[in-house]
């Protein structure tokens, strides 16, 4: 046992950690339908300020790792706000999400069956109850998952000096080591890299760490590096595309 927390200001619940990986996870979270009653946490005032963020992250990575002219799926999309706009810069993007509707890229649902160059999931590795499981269900979509979640530090911090637990909305119910995700991406013969603190992608083929924290830390400091290769493989937003698509009009 690692500790034990008021879940939902209501549910006493204990948290387990892994004496050989650290992985730490709450007992079997009975408590997930009334935790999504609203499927977006009203404490998640970070939402907007993070898809603008991943968006700028996702776009790096695509362009200097995988086929920018191939589609993608965003797992666990949320209202879309990603998928609407990834596309917005080109990116042919789709969405799912088993909780939340989907406000912004209606007509962009993922297709069953269909493989995908890149899977991403921010935000949502935190939110599974069955981690392996629910990862086994991206690979089937692509064998390349971007996703973001805030490793575990070092030490430990008990659930009540760090502020990612969260239980007082009650949907972050597995927590991730370094360790944990290295080990997670060997059982399924994928590659692992990190930029350290929250931003890692599974891989079927090696990505050099050199090139992926390059991706990391230019698409926050300066995006603007990336303009002349999304010039140069002609990518241009969808916007337009999208509403002839949507409305049935011609151009």
């Amino acid at each position: 046992m690692f500790g034990t927390a008021t879940v939902l200001n209501k549910h006493v619940v204990t948290y387990y950690r892994c004496s050989l990986c650290g992985f730490i996870q709450t007992e079997k979270p009975y408590w997930l339908e009334e935790a999504y009653a609203t499927a977006i946490t009203n404490t998640d005032i970070g939402l907007v300020r993070r898809n603008v963020s991943m968006s700028r992250v996702c776009e790096a990575v695509i362009l200097l790792m995988f086929d920018a002219n191939g589609a993608f799926l965003d797992y666990g999309g949320g209202y879309g706000m990603l998928t609407r706009m990834m596309r917005d810069r080109g990116f042919d993007f789709f969405r799912f999400d088993a909780w939340a509707p989907n406000l912004f890229a209606a007509d962009f649902e993922c297709v069953k069956g269909r493989r995908y160059e890149l899977v991403t999931a921010f935000e949502v590795f935190e939110h599974l109850a069955e981690p392996r499981s629910e990862l086994e269900a991206m690979l089937t979509y692509s064998r390349n998952v971007l996703f973001s979640t805030r490793l575990i530090p070092d030490r430990a911090p008990p659930i009540a000096q760090w502020w990612y637990y969260s239980p007082e909305h009650g949907q972050h119910v597995s927590f991730y080591s370094r360790k944990a995700l290295e080990a997670i991406a060997g059982d399924f013969g994928l590659y692992f890299q990190s930029d350290g603190r929250s931003v890692h992608l599974f891989s079927e083929r090696k990505i050099g760490t050199a090139l992926f924290a390059a991706a990391s830390v230019v698409s926050r400091v300066a995006p603007w590096l990336f303009s002349p290769l999304r010039v140069r493989l002609r990518k241009r937003d969808l916007l337009n595309d999208d509403y002839f698509q949507v409305t049935g009009k011609k151009p």
